[in-house]
């Protein structure tokens, strides 16, 4: 064998010597960096260097080979992960929790008072409601001093005199959500107890709100007064315009529906003229113009027509049987549309209805004389039907006679006021059903029969 084959075998028997030595303890680390420069007595030593050896003869061809056994490999050194080291830091004392200072909030005063009242049957869920805020920075200072100031006692007296009232009979009222019957309670502010609060919540930190307490003081007329007589809902609504009358009209009209205004009716047999009361200037009435058969004359009450008419329609509307009714001689225009009008005259012509509701009935009016509007409320008990007006039908009609005169001594000659229009006569007809589940039970009809006439002029005779 030549010597570096020899050298090459040594080196390899070697290895697996040491390869088979205990492991058990850990090989060094590996040197970290570059390596140092190998010295003298580390490097293999050259072919100068080993002795020289018999040549290995292979064994007789008659003996076997021995087994090989296969060498296990030997374990390559692991190589040590260091550990980076941390710095060591000095311990610091800890920082104290810095304190969030509380927002401040404001504080109101509330009062709520609840309203006594029914709609649709029911009891009624409202309330009058009056606030007032301390601003946020204010009440802080007043938490801080936990006493009522001089100028929150002022606070305090002025929701005093803004909830102040005075009792106010009980009325239907017509709200977003419909008519209600309501009753209003007088309020006093009950300052004892509302200090007592108001402090409580000055001393409480989240307090934000404070309930003022109060007392109520009822009215005369309460909501039992209305529903111990089967009152509780509006029947129907009367409508009409009186645009273009005269002040005398005008005032007229007004006392008229005084006399109606929160009025009550109990019985079976409504009479106009028995609820209004004489016509006459004890009464307040003012001579106007009335139609006096064929012509018009100048009376006192002029104008309580358009009284009677609003009244008319809304009772009708309202489905009570018509006992006593009369149409104008002609179309006025204030009655728009026609064939809905009545008229009276006392003591010869009234307006009379059955009330067949069983129940009592009343009455609320409002007027705008601005837009020249009359409107006439009845309440009381629902009827089981529904009543359905229709529109007025003209049937036929007749052409207006030539224009008339009529002498005025009042009026200087040369002057002259008209005083009424042309109409046509005509006959109309009103259709008034009654409905259950939304099919017809029984029906009425209306006729009025209106006569031609002519624009009529006062003229002046007076030299």
């Amino acid at each position: 064998m030549k010597r570096p084959a020899l050298a090459l075998f040594i080196s390899a028997f070697l290895a697996v010597a040491l390869a088979q030595q205990d492991l058990t303890t850990s090989p060094p680390a590996l040197p970290v960096g570059n390596p140092a420069p190998a010295t003298p007595s580390d490097t293999l030593p050259t072919d100068s260097g080993l002795p020289e050896l018999p040549p290995v003869m292979p064994p007789p061809n008659d003996t076997p080979p021995p087994p090989l056994v296969p060498m296990p490999a030997p374990a390559l050194p692991t190589p040590s992960v260091s550990t980076p080291v941390q710095p060591v830091v000095a311990p610091t004392a800890p920082t104290p929790s810095a304190t969030v200072p509380a927002v401040p909030r404001p504080l109101t005063l509330v009062l709520d008072v609840p309203l006594r009242g029914i709609q649709d049957g029911q009891p009624l869920v409202a309330s009058t409601h009056l606030s007032f805020e301390i601003p946020a920075e204010r009440a802080a200072l007043l938490r801080t001093g936990g006493v009522i100031t001089t100028s929150l006692e002022a606070d305090l007296q002025t929701m005093a005199r803004k909830a102040a009232s005075q009792p106010k009979d009980a009325r239907f009222e017509e709200l977003a959500s419909g008519w209600a019957l309501i009753e209003r309670d007088g309020v006093s502010l009950d300052l004892t107890k509302s200090r007592a609060a108001l402090l409580s919540a000055l001393k409480t930190p989240d307090s934000t709100t404070v309930n003022l307490s109060y007392t109520l003081t009822q009215p005369k007329r309460t909501v039992e007064y209305f529903t111990s007589r089967g009152i509780t809902d509006l029947l129907a609504t009367g409508q009409t315009n009186y645009y273009g009358s005269s002040r005398a009209r005008i005032t007229n009209i007004h006392v008229g529906v005084s006399k109606f205004q929160d009025h009550l009716f109990e019985g079976k047999l409504f009479s106009f003229n028995k609820e209004l009361g004489p016509i006459d200037t004890s009464t307040g009435f003012v001579p106007g113009l009335v139609i006096a058969g064929d012509r018009t004359a100048t009376g006192v009450g002029g104008g309580i027509c358009q009284v009677s008419t609003t009244v008319f329609r809304a009772l009708y509307g309202a489905g009570l049987p018509i006992v006593e009714r009369r149409n104008h001689s002609y179309q006025v225009h204030y009655y728009d549309p026609q064939g809905m009008d009545a008229t009276i005259y006392q003591y010869s012509q009234d307006l009379k209805f059955t009330n067949d509701t069983g129940a009592a009935l009343w009455f609320q009016i409002s007027w705008d004389d601005a837009h020249a509007a009359l409107e006439v409320n009845v309440f009381g008990k629902p009827r089981a039907e529904t009543v359905q007006i229709g529109k007025p039908v003209t049937l036929s009609t007749t052409p207006s006679p030539a224009n008339r005169l009529i002498s005025d001594p009042t009026m200087r000659v040369g002057q002259r006021r008209q005083v009424d229009w042309a109409a046509p006569g005509a006959i109309i007809q009103v259709k008034r059903s009654f409905l259950k589940d939304g099919q017809v039970v029984r029906s009425d009809t209306l006729t009025s029969r209106y006569t031609p006439w002519p624009n009529i002029f006062m003229v002046g005779t007076k030299q």
